[in-house]
Formats: structure tokens, C-alpha cells, sequence
């Protein structure tokens, strides 16, 4: 294992994504990053279960923008409201000046373009927690 999968290897993640093949590459982007703790939710109403559940033993949320019953954005809002000081990447196929705006405006700490490769989100997830 390198020596930056050992730095990550402690690090508790939410990933809400409803779509079966973007979870998969999502999960491998993280394994690769040395992460394996990693709970992986359907849905945004999932997603809040999980983080009320388990408050304060997560560091990352990772999300979808458009999912069933709270989309990423709700989500996000919800983060910024009730577990600072989470960070989020939201995962999205919206490239769209607006929606990169509303993202930024309740704080999204990174944002990543659908379709994404695993070694992009890996990189995003560094930077984030460059130590």
C-alpha cells in the first residue's frame, strides 16, 4: 500500500449514487485512494438516514445530483445545515454555469463531471484531504 493510501485509510465515506455502473466506479476510485470504508447509499433519502444514524463518524460525502426522493443538491443542503463539517464532491453530468453556481454557493468542496474516470475522483479526493 503506498503511502498515501495509508494517510486515507482511516477516512469514513458516504456515497449516495443512484446509478449501479457510477457507484462501482466511484468505490474503485476510493479502494484505489487506499479507502475502504465506505457506505453506499441508493438514494438521498438513504443518505440522510445514514448520516443521522451514524453522526460524526463520516469525513466525506460523496453524491449524486440527480437521485430518487432528495436529490445531491438537497442533500448537500442538508449536510450544511446538520453535519459541518462534512465534505462533499458532488458527482454530476450538469455542466451548466447555474447549477456549478448553486453547488458553490452552499459550499460544495468538488465538483466532478459525469463520466468521470476513477483516477479523477481519486484526485479529487486528495486534494481534499491533503494532509
Amino acid at each position: 500500500m503506498t503511502e498515501l493510501g495509508r494517510n486515507f485509510s482511516g477516512l469514513r465515506v458516504l456515497l449516495a449514487e443512484d446509478e449501479e455502473m457510477a457507484s462501482k466506479l466511484a468505490r474503485g476510485a476510493l479502494r484505489l485512494a487506499g479507502i475502504t470504508d465506505i457506505v453506499y447509499c441508493r438514494d438521498g433519502a438513504e443518505a440522510v438516514k445514514a448520516l443521522d444514524s451514524e453522526r460524526g463518524s463520516f469525513q466525506l460525502v460523496i453524491s449524486d445530483w440527480n437521485m430518487p426522493t432528495i436529490s445531491g443538491i438537497e442533500l448537500l443542503r442538508y449536510v450544511r445545515m446538520y453535519h459541518q463539517p462534512l465534505k462533499f464532491i458532488m458527482l454530476t453530468g450538469r455542466k451548466q454555469t447555474d447549477a456549478v453556481l448553486q453547488a458553490r454557493e452552499l459550499d460544495v468542496d468538488a465538483y466532478v463531471v459525469k463520466p468521470f474516470s476513477p483516477e479523477a475522483l481519486k484526485k479529487k479526493v486528495e486534494a481534499l484531504f491533503r494532509m
